[in-house]
């Protein structure tokens, strides 16, 4: 695999990752929202747990991502056509 369709791919999993959390957090909401009750202290320690995961695998490709992506060593197969 090349590393710029690692870090693409990478890239990808983290935007559906936030994107699946945003549409997870709106339709509770929503639904809350909806049935015009007060959102219960477990539903939102989940939804702000969900978030911090998010975050944490935001950060930790921040962190590692950079390292693991440039320490790939080109082969042959990627240097020539």
């Amino acid at each position: 695999m090349k590393k710029l369709s690692k870090i693409k791919f990478a890239n990808a999993i983290i935007v559906f990752c936030v994107a699946v959390s945003i549409i997870i957090t709106a339709a509770i909401l929503w639904e809350y929202h909806r049935l015009d009750t007060v959102i219960p202290g477990n539903v939102l320690a989940g939804l702000l747990g969900f978030w911090g995961g998010e975050l944490f695998i935001i950060a930790l490709r921040q962190i590692f991502g950079s390292d693991i992506m440039t320490k790939v060593k080109p082969t042959d197969e990627e240097n020539y056509p």
